[in-house]
């Protein structure tokens, strides 16, 4: 497939597009050719404030452009896969705001007719994080022995700013609430730094406080994998907390890592922290220039459709699990 010199960029919906138009911005091989949004004000915003001169309303006509190379899907979740299929069958490659699509069956669908393309680039922006590129290493080499549990929370106060309007409490807009929205990078990102491995079965639970939202606003869960290793998530909305709370770590026969503070321990006593850690070797390009340097140099982007469907599965088989109140096997 030609490669080429700069990667031309259109930007599909204008709420979180604005962050992508910015990051993009910033990166000399790309340019923003086109942006596409149903609301014609935030086209003429963006228009004017960035000199952007193509523009449309509809996506399919953006990604039948001959002047586009990639898309950024930033819409609300229920597009991404209608548009991600539209663009991969018009021969463009994808970065996709998460979740990659709102149901595994829905990621399949681009994985189908990705498959036809191999050429084609499909990523969405999780895993890039140096200190989580550096406890991968370390996991990959063994130096905390064998991997048997990770655990890790996302809580976060988003009451006040989560509307009746908003489309994220909304299932048939968002597919699911903070499982889906914050749940995805955060069991994306531990499962990726423990080596991916094949899970078997999950059990969980959600509950909802907001009586305008048809979705959960608190998520937990358990996932067992063949390894025998199992994985712990928390995630939540209306937790009355200041600002935001993250925590991940993993546990293993000869150590344990810790991502939010960093901190590694192992059995002999050692301990690597932010300030003694060797970075040096680590190359964490931000997700932009990784998704251009990958089409550029026509290599497989960090993340990917295969992986994003496991995770989709996972998430699955946790609101099947909610739902039924029973452990659920993972296919």
């Amino acid at each position: 497939m030609f490669q080429p010199k700069t990667v031309k960029i259109g930007i599909i919906g204008l709420g979180a597009g604005r962050w992508h138009i910015e990051s993009f911005l910033a990166i000399p091989e790309a340019k923003i050719s086109a942006i596409c949004d149903i609301d014609e004000n935030k086209i003429k915003s963006i228009t004017t404030r960035y000199g952007i001169i193509r523009s449309y309303t509809n996506y399919e006509e953006l990604c039948k452009s001959d002047d586009i190379d990639a898309v950024s899907i930033c819409t609300p979740n229920y597009l991404h896969t209608p548009i991600a299929l539209c663009a991969i069958e018009n021969g463009k490659h994808i970065l996709c705001e998460t979740p990659l699509s709102t149901t595994s069956e829905e990621a399949e669908k681009i994985l189908k007719i990705a498959s036809k393309f191999p050429d084609i680039k499909v990523m969405t922006a999780v895993r890039f994080n140096r200190d989580a590129i550096y406890i991968r290493n370390v996991i990959s080499k063994g130096d905390i022995g064998n991997v048997y549990y990770g655990f890790a929370s996302y809580f976060k106060q988003l009451a006040r700013s989560l509307r009746k309007t908003n489309w994220r409490i909304k299932k048939e807009l968002s597919g699911g609430g903070t499982l889906l929205d914050n749940g995805f990078n955060l069991l994306d990102l531990i499962w990726w730094i423990m080596g991916c491995p094949e899970p078997v079965e999950a059990f969980g639970n959600i509950h909802s406080e907001n009586p305008d939202a048809s979705v959960e606003d608190l998520a937990t869960a358990m996932i067992r994998f063949r390894t025998g290793a199992t994985i712990t998530i928390e995630s939540g909305w209306k937790t009355f907390i200041h600002d935001e709370y993250m925590a991940l770590r993993i546990f293993g026969t000869k150590g344990n890592a810790t991502l939010w503070p960093f901190r590694i321990i192992m059995e002999d006593g050692k301990h690597i922290t932010a300030r003694t850690a060797d970075h040096s070797h680590i190359i964490a390009e931000n997700p932009f220039m990784h998704f251009v340097n990958c089409i550029m140099s026509n290599k497989n982007p960090i993340s990917n459709i295969e992986q994003g469907t496991v995770v989709l599965k996972m998430l699955d088989a946790i609101y099947q699990s909610a739902k039924e109140g029973k452990v659920v096997s993972i296919k």
